[in-house]
């Protein structure tokens, strides 16, 4: 095989293993807003408590995780617990020689 066929153009020989989804959202009641929002304040308070400066994150199925409750919550308990670890832990200098 030369150098040409590797760097040819093949067609697509299949579906693509991650599949575009489509994600419907569906307006949210006053109550989940307010869920919603009070899960916010809890990020964002704990992120100026640590230091946080930014935040970036992808869920896979292609929704937002800003306006799910759920996944907010989780990512503010994630960053407690590893500023919590961070704290507590002595200082690590790195592997020893």
């Amino acid at each position: 095989m030369g150098l040409r066929s590797l760097f040819a153009r093949h067609k697509n020989q299949g579906p693509t293993p991650f599949p575009a989804q489509t994600v419907i959202c569906e307006p949210l009641s006053a109550e989940q807003v307010a869920d919603r929002d009070s899960a916010r304040a809890e990020l964002r308070q704990l992120a100026a408590e640590v230091g946080v400066k930014s935040l970036t994150a992808c869920p896979r199925d292609g929704s937002r995780w800003q306006d799910d409750p759920r996944t907010i919550r989780a990512i503010t308990a994630l960053i407690r617990e590893t500023h919590l670890k961070e704290r507590t832990s002595p200082e690590d200098s790195g592997p020893p020689r």
